[in-house]
């Protein structure tokens, strides 16, 4: 009797705990824009949601929490916003700015070395499991090592880009047609870890990180037939539009205007397979009697791809459409239906959820993010603590035009990294960025420009000029092997006693090398030219 009572009294205080404690879950699209949702994120501007796009889960989830109509990624790559919402910090501080970080790899900055949200979560000492499912972060490597006790890297590489497509890419083995972008499967393996989460009565923290909607768009068959029906109703295409895809063998059949509805339309019913995906892990949530005890986040690693009119630019540009991003949160003591128009970062997470779990354990003092506990309990009434320097948005890219960013209350300051040029934005009433404020307030201007230098100066942000002179030195390098290599090939063809086969090999092989040779010496042409260009786009 006595062994009974004391686990009867054991079980209640586990589920007294386990109720006390929240839960949090995590839902992180890939390359998904600010417009291109059908939740509008401001609720006054309901034409910021995307005419064509279903997301009725989204639109669910808005309802019972709370959006964002300022809220920021990291970066408008996806590496570097990964690291840098996986840690609390810009990437500048974290020091992964962006995608092939030839100074990172230089200077082979240790990613591990930083705190993770799981290993924070784990500090917290409240029993949470953790669990991360999906894309990762390459620098990062197996989310294992970073606190996360569950995980579905289970291939031979770490989880990318091309487990989105493939379902073994290391031997092109193709994700299922009825699993595009493998939504579903993300789904029920988040499934299977909160119902074994019902069974053992243990908080958790989730993070489902999606392939979707990045390219090589795929999507349900009958999903993308419903949106080709739309679509060519929409344009007036008498006899609908065949569903053949660039990638079919009789894509040669498809005229150029149908092709390029074909690919609105089947990125429409990927955007609706990602959310159903979602709809299903909501679901298992309530389903479980887990709603209300669980905060769920849900945003995107950088801007989209399609348009993100009004917003300009997109994916790897600086300019609102490549930072500014959808955002939703419902839990506890979050109100329904409501609305935050204070600037957030996705850096923010990690110290938010430090002080929702309410931890005691000390977090690193040199954290950009800073709690929205406050404006998750009291909306816009909510008092923020102050932050040390703004959002930071540094993208010294090597690939594309690099701009830092800055915003400082509802002022956005650029800057061209080759040029130095400068524009000022107040994209609370300007969100397009259209009109340049920099030469008619030049104080401002000025007061940003000193703070912006003094916290890339803090951080030891990398320069332009030594990134372009890391990958002169990386790109060198390869053409001088290249070289080598085509020499070595073509001493060893010389041979008398080579056979056929031998002989055939060899000729392939100094066919790579030859144009690995001539590949490297392109991008090295292109370095050149962009390191002096002053485009903005």
């Amino acid at each position: 009797m006595k062994t009974t009572t004391f686990t009867l009294v054991t079980l209640a205080a586990e589920i007294l705990h386990a109720a006390d404690t929240p839960n949090f879950v995590i839902i992180y699209a890939d390359d998904l824009g600010y417009t291109q949702t059908s939740v509008p994120m401001m609720k006054d501007r309901p034409g910021l949601a995307h005419k064509l796009h279903q997301t009725p889960n989204l639109e669910k989830l808005a309802q019972r929490g709370m959006r964002f109509s300022n809220a920021y990624c990291p970066s408008p790559v996806c590496t570097s916003s990964r690291a840098s919402i996986q840690h609390g910090k810009t990437t500048a501080r974290v020091g992964c700015i962006s995608i092939h970080d030839v100074v990172m790899n230089k200077k082979k900055i240790d990613l591990g070395k930083n705190l993770s949200i799981a290993e924070m979560i784990k500090e917290a000492d409240k029993g949470h499991v953790t669990a991360f499912f999906g894309k990762g972060c390459s620098p990062m490597h197996w989310f294992k090592d970073h606190g996360y006790d569950v995980t579905d890297f289970n291939h031979k590489n770490p989880n990318g880009n091309g487990h989105g497509d493939w379902w073994e890419p290391a031997d092109r083995i193709p994700v299922p047609l009825d699993d595009p972008k493998r939504v579903f499967s993300l789904a029920r393996t988040a499934g299977d870890f909160l119902k074994e989460r019902a069974k053992d009565r243990k908080p958790f923290y989730l993070m489902v990180s999606h392939y979707a909607v990045h390219v090589r768009n795929t999507s349900l068959k009958t999903t993308r037939e419903k949106y080709l029906k739309i679509v060519a109703a929409d344009n007036g295409i008498e006899g609908g539009i065949p569903d053949i895809s660039r990638f079919d063998r009789s894509s040669g059949e498809m005229p150029r205007k149908l092709q390029s509805l074909w690919e609105r339309a089947n990125y429409a019913a990927m955007m609706e397979n990602m959310d159903s995906s979602i709809g299903m892990v909501l679901d298992e949530l309530t389903a479980l009697g887990m709603e209300e005890n669980t905060y769920v986040i849900f945003s995107s690693d950088n801007g989209g791809g399609q348009s993100n009119a009004p917003l300009q630019g997109g994916k790897a540009k600086m300019w609102e459409g490549g930072l500014r991003i959808p955002m939703i949160v419902a839990g506890p003591g979050i109100a329904a239906n409501s609305q935050c128009d204070k600037p957030v970062a996705q850096w923010d997470y990690l110290t938010t959820m430090h002080d929702l779990v309410g931890s005691t354990a000390a977090l690193p003092d040199d954290l950009d993010g800073i709690s929205l506990r406050p404006v998750l309990e009291q909306g816009n009434d909510g008092k923020l603590a102050e932050r040390d320097s703004g959002l930071v948005f540094h993208f010294p890219a090597h690939y594309t035009v690099p701009i830092t960013a800055y915003r400082d209350g509802d002022f956005k300051l650029m800057r061209h990294l080759n040029s130095g040029e400068i524009k000022m934005f107040n994209v609370d009433e300007d969100m397009g960025e259209s009109n340049d404020l920099s030469k008619t307030m030049p104080e401002k201007t000025a007061d940003m420009v000193r703070k912006l230098d003094a916290y890339l100066e803090k951080v030891g942000a990398w320069k332009m000029e030594e990134v372009y002179a890391t990958r002169t030195d990386e790109l060198e390098k390869w053409i001088a092997d290249d070289k080598q290599k085509v020499a070595n090939i073509n001493q060893q063809l010389t041979a008398n006693n080579l056979n056929a086969g031998d002989r055939k090999k060899l000729a392939g092989e100094l066919k790579s090398a030859q144009s690995r040779q001539t590949h490297h010496r392109s991008n090295l042409e292109k370095l050149n030219l962009d390191r002096k260009s002053t485009r903005w786009f």
